[in-house]
């Protein structure tokens, strides 16, 4: 009778070993199913569309706009459809703007400094401003 006991003992702890390592299999396989699925899930491309992006400082005041000239203001001698993007102070002034064609300075009373730009043949400029708003050297 004790040699009965002897092996179902030894039957059940062989027993109790493989079900232990096929948990850890089962628990492996499952935990890299799961990491695939969710490399695979990152790697999805993530797109927004807009057609204007404003940013607002703590007082809700825009301080960068992305967007078109004909979607979110003026840019001058720029495409409507061209994208610009403005920097603006806390009056509302855009100080630079940036647009396909060049960059552009202006100082708190709206006037140019400074415009770094080409003409639509490409011919590249540098302009600075006088404090009156005209041109007081350029080259070419």
């Amino acid at each position: 009778m004790r040699s009965e006991i002897e092996a179902l003992t030894s039957r059940i702890a062989r027993l109790e070993r493989q079900n232990r390592k096929l948990k850890t299999v089962s628990l492996g396989i499952v935990l890299g199913l799961a990491a695939f699925l969710l490399v695979g899930a990152a790697k999805t491309p993530r797109t927004v569309e807009a057609e204007k992006i404003v940013l607002r400082d703590s007082h809700g005041r825009a301080r960068i706009t992305i967007g078109t000239p004909a979607l979110s203001g003026n840019a001058l001698n720029t495409n409507p459809d061209d994208p610009v993007i403005w920097l603006s102070d806390e009056k509302g002034i855009d100080r630079a703007i940036l647009a396909t064609d060049g960059l552009r300075f202006v100082n708190s009373k709206a006037r140019g400094t400074v415009s770094l730009s080409s003409d639509p043949s490409g011919v590249p400029a540098l302009k600075f401003y006088g404090t009156d708003g005209t041109v007081s050297w350029s080259a070419p």
